[in-house]
């Protein structure tokens, strides 16, 4: 083959692998996820909580829901890297949560939308804190298994 024909074919066969790249990643599943949330340390309070991609799988989205939670109380909440049982960093910056406000009735629900789409390779928790001055203190967690 002449020189300029191996070029050409050499770029060829690297934009072909190139794009198989890109077209591999664009067909896998992008994973779902969900938790039931346990009160911690005699809490009655539980809920659920749900992750999904955004529509352009670069993100995700965050939905959480508390029930017979203490009236009044505002919960600043997370996903973090890890499980439960075996703690490790927050997902996506902690602004990106905004705080869970208990209705009267015991009732609260948040929602965040995250930068960051969830390796699935990774195991990751929803934490539930006390208050914004306890942090510490964990009112409910959930391991998110894949859907």
């Amino acid at each position: 083959m002449p020189r300029r024909t191996t070029v050409r074919w050499m770029a060829l066969c690297a934009a072909l692998v190139g794009n198989s790249a890109v077209l591999f990643a664009l067909a896998r599943p992008i994973t779902e996820y969900a938790a039931t949330l346990v009160g911690k340390e005699g809490r009655k309070v539980h809920g659920t909580a749900t992750v999904t991609p955004t529509k352009d799988g670069t993100g995700t989205e965050v939905a959480v829901t508390l029930t017979d939670d203490t009236p009044g109380a505002t919960r600043p909440w997370h996903i973090h890297t890890g499980s439960c049982e075996k703690s490790g960093g927050v997902v996506g910056g902690g602004r990106a949560y905004t705080p869970i406000v208990i209705n009267d009735k015991g009732q609260g629900a948040g929602k965040a939308t995250l930068s960051v789409a969830l390796a699935d390779t990774t195991t990751y928790y929803v934490n539930i804190h006390d208050a914004a001055a306890a942090m510490g203190i964990i009112a409910a967690c959930g391991d998110l298994i894949k859907k």
